[in-house]
């Protein structure tokens, strides 16, 4: 990896942890809200679970992609000028929020709809300039203006990708399903199976849905792997790279099994409330991150050819 891109980013993802903590506290107030009101599916609130993961995406392609970029800037520091964003951003968000209740309500009208909608993003972009800074998002732009565009290319192809993956989640959710009621029965919790994928439970019921049948962390996995292999791909052993993949693929299903029996298990033994809106949204990405990153410390190394002179991992 460049050491003048480690310079650029190195303050940067800082920021970037800023704004993430504020998108998780931001998600942590509101999603749970729309989630248990039964508004995800109707009003259109579903479809940002997808693109926050296309987002991911092309966050980490571009990362693989400028490890290669030569160029260095300094970002400016941040100012408390930029707290005016942050309060534009609540201001938005809180507009949001009376839209939402006002959804909840069964007022269905347009305006809300809008307002709910907008509110939410513009409230999630002001926030991000403001732990960024207007003048260092345009110094970023200016120097890799060639690997946010191909990242964004990608981030978008993703997210047609994952649209077709989803269609394999009733299976996989099944798997999910028969495996994780094995492992609560060993566990001394038994729990009634109510087709097709509903468990039932003496204080509540969960339905293992395609958000728990690990499709989503299957088409991540998938897409980075595939980028990988095009950067490196004169640098791999390709045998290797090629016999990996289902292995890992296998093992990062196996991985999302536990993750859902240890939402059950947190949910029924300490709270149900907390383990299946705040918990349930990140788990999944977090346990994702987790396994990626031990995969590829691991199994880099593993898959390049010893002769070739390194340029830099995935990592």
């Amino acid at each position: 990896m460049s050491i003048n891109f480690l310079k650029t980013i190195t303050p940067l993802f800082w920021r970037v942890i800023v704004f993430a903590c504020l998108f998780v506290l931001i998600s942590g107030i509101i999603g749970p809200r729309v989630i248990s009101g039964g508004i995800l599916f109707r009003d259109g609130f579903a479809m940002y679970g997808g693109i926050g993961k296309a987002l991911l995406f092309g966050l980490i392609a571009f990362v693989l992609l400028a490890r290669h970029n030569k160029t260095h800037s300094t970002l400016r520091s941040w100012r408390p000028a930029l707290l005016g964003w942050i309060v534009a951003a609540c201001a938005m968000l809180a507009f949001a929020w009376v839209a939402i209740s006002n959804l909840l309500a069964g007022s269905r009208e347009l305006h809300n709809l809008v307002i709910a909608h907008g509110g939410l993003i513009v409230g999630l972009l002001f926030a991000g300039i403001g732990c960024i800074g207007p003048k260092n998002i345009q110094l970023i732009w200016q120097r890799y203006k060639r690997e946010i565009t191909t990242s964004a290319a990608l981030g978008i192809a993703f997210y047609l990708f994952l649209q077709i993956v989803y269609l394999l989640w009733q299976p996989l959710a099944v798997i999910v399903l028969m495996c994780v009621t094995a492992m609560l029965g060993a566990s001394g919790l038994d729990a009634i199976v109510v087709p097709p994928n509903t468990l039932m439970f003496d204080k509540f019921g969960i339905t293992v849905a395609e958000f728990c049948s690990g499709v989503e962390s299957i088409a991540l996995f998938t897409g980075l792997y595939a980028v990988v292999g095009l950067l490196d791909w004169n640098r791999l052993n390709r045998r290797r790279y090629f016999a990996i993949f289902p292995l890992a693929l296998a093992a990062l299903f196996l991985f999302n099994i536990v993750r859902v029996y240890g939402l059950i298990m947190a949910g029924y033994y300490v709270n149900a409330e907390i383990a299946f809106s705040l918990f349930h949204t990140y788990a999944g990405m977090v346990f994702f991150i987790l396994y990626s990153a031990v995969f590829w410390s691991v199994c880099y190394k593993y898959m390049i050819n010893k002769h070739v002179t390194p340029t830099g991992g995935p990592s």
